[in-house]
């Protein structure tokens, strides 16, 4: 990137954001900056970039070759150099090879995009603006290189002509140059909708219209490559008489209830277009027509902020929980939740009758599940009423999360949002008793990010592993050990940041257990972490062996130069007290040269888990086989080696015997 085109842009971003939406827009800006150029009337649509490769090189998207180009010059430069591509002798799969991977990488650049939208009848023109930018060879009189020569630069020039044309009155299909621009053209496909493609919301004579902007310009010269290409091109229209919203095709599909259900939710938001190998946008009058769309590259949406409702007369403290005196205490804190619900269905089953036809019975199915959710939540306060088991490990779990909440969010009082508490208590029968029918019954959580899913699902995962111990006493010092909770990802980034946050909890569990060890059993709650080896090490080893990912080699590289090599765990900091590991935290027992187990620990001197006391933590394969921890971490890759490693059976209920080691 040129020296010229990097002083532009620090310049951009010298002063302070004054707050997190301003961060927000200054990264979007920076990420549209570099992938694909600056917009029309940017302050950098004058740019230039240092050196003659070609602006593809430096944009990823946005830029459309000459459709009659060479196949080399329609494809990425680079996908012909395997960049040293090469599968390692161990780990992956063994089916990847190098070709494999060069294949996948090859990439050809479009010539055209395009965008489709409907009209309504009364629409008599449309104008269609088309802007780009021209990339040209040059020598920048600004800067000069070592020699005291002129650099090469590409300059950029920007580019908008506006087209206009008739609706209803030409050939369905017909192109249309673009003015001046060297070759561009419009395609234009115009049908009028009739019949079946006419839905309840599509008034009768609409029209639907597509948009194609295609590069015909002549290839350049090999020397030339680059200078046909256009860049940041978009197109917009605007018709006067207005865009007709297009309702979701797929709810006309009756069997597709997810389709369905969709279409009710957002029957007030049609989309107004949809591009064709690029996205597209629209803007909304003060009136409530939409009269301007255009494609995006990169397309953006605001999604409003959601917030629990509060419920009167509800007590969630997670202390007042986990202190009730008994599950009719509960029961008193917990049943305005449910008469909340049930007011707030009686509600929507009034305005089930002021929707339009094709959606109340879509409305009427959705009440009568909230019905059956309010019904189990209900059910699920009785649990905590009629079983004192149900009941304890409620407590606990109220307990153990507030303790790791305070302990990770400095929080004095932490409290459950209603949607929490509410899916923790519909899970109660089911989870309670082996014999419910709800058992059978899948529940989904879905809330956005940052809402607090993770949070519900540790509590009903501490009341599962409290329970388990209880209602397995005749176990003795076992007492309900084993695996109770197995939490899956596809991708192994959220589950290290996952095992975080599940470990706080696992401490805070252990931590009680430890004041009753009679009661929640002798045998520690523990987490495992089962992953792939470039993540975790699959066997403990021994000193003067060949494989450098076991589990001694690996603690041992770190603790002899930690600044050089990574802990032998994917975890940073201990989970509790989030003091950063040192090289002391890990230790190799009974011994570093034939070690059987790795105990993590925490430096801190004020940490509950230092010096004897490990942290709860299991992270190699061998030992977790062993000990079977409580709650279980895994990726979905682990699960395809089930049949191949027998060992892994114990994690399903294989084991068949205890001793002091597991």
């Amino acid at each position: 990137m040129g020296s010229e085109r990097r002083a532009d842009r620090s310049a951009m971003s010298s002063s302070t954001p004054e707050d997190s939406v301003e961060v927000r827009d200054r990264l979007e800006e920076a990420l549209r900056l570099n992938l694909i150029g600056p917009p029309p009337g940017h302050e950098l649509a004058d740019e230039k970039i240092r050196g003659w490769t070609r602006p593809s090189s430096w944009y990823l998207t946005g830029f459309l070759v000459p459709r009659q180009a060479a196949s080399k010059a329609r494809s990425d430069a680079e996908a012909d150099d395997d960049l040293g591509a090469e599968v390692p002798e161990k780990g992956g799969l063994a089916e990847e090879s190098a070709e494999d991977l060069k294949a996948a990488k090859r990439t050809f650049f479009p010539s055209s995009m395009g965008l489709s939208f409907l009209v309504p009848g009364n629409a008599q023109e449309l104008r269609v603006t088309v802007s780009w930018g021209d990339y040209e060879r040059a020598e920048s009189t600004r800067a000069e290189d070592k020699s005291g020569k002129p650099l090469k630069v590409w300059r950029r020039t920007p580019r908008r002509e506006i087209v206009t044309t008739g609706i209803g009155s030409g050939p369905e299909t017909r192109p249309l140059d673009v003015p001046d621009s060297g070759g561009l053209q419009l395609h234009i496909v115009e049908r009028l909708l009739s019949g079946h493609s006419l839905g309840p919301r599509i008034p009768a004579g609409t029209r639907a219209i597509s948009l194609f902007l295609v590069n015909e310009r002549p290839p350049p010269e090999e020397d030339q490559a680059g200078t046909a290409d256009i860049f940041q091109a978009q197109i917009g229209a605007r018709c006067d008489a207005g865009f007709v919203g297009r309702p979701d095709p797929r709810a006309s599909r009756t069997d597709d209830w997810d389709a369905e259900v969709a279409d009710l939710h957002f029957a007030d938001t049609p989309d107004y277009a949809t591009g064709h190998g690029v996205s597209a946008d629209w803007d909304i009058g003060e009136d409530g027509t939409c009269r301007d769309i255009r494609t995006e590259w990169i397309p953006r949406a605001e999604v409003e902020k959601i917030e629990t409702a509060e419920i009167p007369g509800a007590n969630l403290s997670m202390r007042a929980l986990g202190s009730a005196a008994d599950g009719v205490e509960v029961e008193r804190m917990l049943r305005p939740i449910v008469s909340e619900y049930r007011s707030w269905i009686d509600e929507r089953e009034a305005d089930v009758t002021q929707l339009e036809e094709q959606h109340r019975e879509t409305a009427s199915e959705l009440l009568r599940l909230a019905g059956l959710a309010v019904s189990c939540i209900e059910r699920g306060i009785g649990v905590l009423v009629s079983d004192a088991d149900a009941f304890d490990a409620f407590r606990v779990a109220n307990r153990a999360v507030a303790r790791a909440l305070r302990k990770r969010n400095e929080l004095d009082d932490p409290k459950w949002r209603a949607f929490q508490i509410a899916f923790i208590l519909l899970n109660l029968p089911g989870l309670a008793d082996p014999t419910d029918p709800d058992r059978e019954i899948a529940e989904l959580l879905f809330f956005p990010t940052g809402g607090g899913k993770t949070e519900a699902y540790l509590g009903l995962a501490a009341f599962v592993m409290v329970l388990r111990r209880l209602r397995n006493p005749a176990a003795g010092a076992r007492a309900g050990a084993g695996v109770s909770v197995i939490m899956r990802y596809t991708l192994r980034l959220l589950t290290f940041d996952q095992l975080g946050r599940a470990a706080g909890l696992v401490c805070a569990l252990e931590l009680e257990r430890e004041t009753k060890p009679e009661r929640y059993g002798e045998w520690p709650f523990e987490i495992g972490l089962w992953v792939g080896k470039a993540a975790t090490p699959n066997v403990m080893g021994r000193s003067g062996e060949k494989r450098r990912d076991t589990a001694q080699r690996r603690t041992t590289r770190f603790r002899r130069d930690p600044a050089s090599n990574p802990p032998p765990i994917p975890l940073a900091e201990c989970p509790w007290c989030g003091e950063e590991f040192k090289p002391d935290s890990f230790r190799l027992t009974p011994n570093a040269n034939r070690p059987t187990d790795l105990r993590v620990g925490c430096v801190h001197p004020d940490c509950d888990f230092t010096r004897d006391r490990a942290l709860p933590i299991v992270a190699v394969d061998e030992p977790l086989y062993r000990r079977l921890p409580a709650f279980l971490i895994a990726t979905v890759d682990k699960f395809a080696s089930l049949p191949w490693v027998g060992e892994s059976g114990a994690l399903l209920g294989g084991a068949d015997r205890w001793d002091r080691r597991g």
